[in-house]
């Protein structure tokens, strides 16, 4: 057993979850864009050269892997009910309805995060979080069922999914959480076509 190994690794879960808390703290009480390392490194009383060896990439990077564990325990909720599900749980409502009472349950966080305009990088690590539990949920389909490539179906749906997530949280959640699953589905699964019910105009040939 390697004993010195093991409390390195505990000093670095210590440093990180530090930072992570404090970040949070911080996005809650002021405006992303305003927060400096030094805040950060204050709050969570350590060295600022101790925030760039754990996270090289700034605040965004902390800001993502503090909203990280909330998703991978999000994600384990969702896993039993993603099983065989070709669209990472798309097709299953529960996992979407569970998804926007997530945000909501989170709401000023998210809200804070994701309108910011400072916080476009950690969005941006959102959507490809999200894009990569969709590519690995349709690497099951047979290649004969995909007319488009399958990173540009996942990015899609990704992007598609948090632009509304946004747009509900931009406007204080018009509908419940139940209603936006139901919406947020029929949408991913039959487009715009399969919910407008006037005749659409369609090029010729």
């Amino acid at each position: 057993m390697n004993i010195t190994g093991e409390k390195v690794d505990r000093r670095v879960r210590r440093t990180r979850k530090a930072l992570r808390e404090a970040i949070i703290a911080l996005v809650l009480e002021k405006n992303y864009e305003d927060i400096t390392i030094q805040e950060i490194t204050d709050r969570a009383d350590l060295r600022r050269a101790t925030f760039y060896l754990h996270y090289p990439g700034g605040k965004p990077e902390l800001l993502f892997d503090a909203l990280k564990e909330t998703f991978d325990d999000l994600v384990r909720q969702l896993e039993p009910l993603m099983q065989g599900d070709v669209l990472g749980g798309k097709t299953n409502i529960q996992t979407i309805r569970l998804m926007f009472q997530h945000v909501a349950a989170n709401a000023d966080l998210y809200r804070i995060i994701l309108t910011g305009q400072g916080a476009s990088g950690v969005a941006r690590n959102i959507r490809d979080y999200l894009a990569g539990h969709i590519f690995k949920a349709l690497k099951r389909l047979p290649p004969s069922q995909l007319t488009i490539p399958i990173e540009v179906l996942a990015n899609y749906l990704a992007g598609a999914e948090l632009a509304l997530i946004t747009w509900w949280l931009e406007n204080r959640m018009p509908y419940p959480p139940e209603q936006m699953a139901r919406f947020s589905q029929r949408l991913m699964l039959e487009g715009a076509a399969g919910v407008i019910t006037i005749p659409l105009t369609l090029p010729n040939g």
